[in-house]
C-alpha cells in the first residue's frame, strides 16, 4: 500500500464531521431594543429572533417589534450630506488625508483644500 493510499485510509477511519449550521439569532429585550448578535455559543435565557445573514450583518438598521415579534427596519437619517471636491479654498486639510481637516490657524507642511460643489 503507497502512503497516499494509507493516508488516505486512515482518513476514512476518522468518519466525515459535520461541522454545526449556523444560526444566526438578534437578541433583544423588552423594549424590542437590539441587546446582542449571535451564531455560535448563544446566550441562555434571552429574547431572540432568527434572522438570515444579510439581516444579522446589518443589525443596526433593525429593531423588534416585541408585540409582533418581528424585525422592523428603522430609518436612519444620517443628516445632510455634501459633497466636496479638491478647490483653492474651502476647508483647509493635510495633503492626501482629506479626513485631517485643520482647524483655523492650525498649520501643516502640505495643505490642500476641499469646498461644496457649486
Amino acid at each position: 500500500m503507497s502512503w497516499n493510499e494509507e493516508f488516505l485510509s486512515i482518513l476514512a477511519s476518522f468518519g466525515s464531521t459535520i461541522p454545526e449550521p449556523i444560526e444566526y439569532r438578534i437578541h433583544y429585550n423588552d423594549s424590542g431594543n437590539i441587546t446582542a448578535c449571535s451564531m455560535i455559543q448563544h446566550p441562555e435565557n434571552t429574547q431572540y429572533l432568527i434572522v438570515d445573514s444579510t439581516i444579522y450583518e446589518n443589525y443596526f438598521r433593525y429593531r423588534v417589534n416585541i408585540t409582533k415579534k418581528i424585525l422592523e427596519k428603522i430609518d436612519i437619517n444620517l443628516g445632510i450630506s455634501v459633497k466636496l471636491k479638491k478647490s483653492t479654498h474651502g476647508y483647509a486639510v493635510v495633503k492626501n488625508h482629506a479626513g485631517l481637516i485643520l482647524d483655523t490657524g492650525e498649520e501643516f507642511d502640505k495643505v490642500e483644500y476641499y469646498d461644496t460643489d457649486h
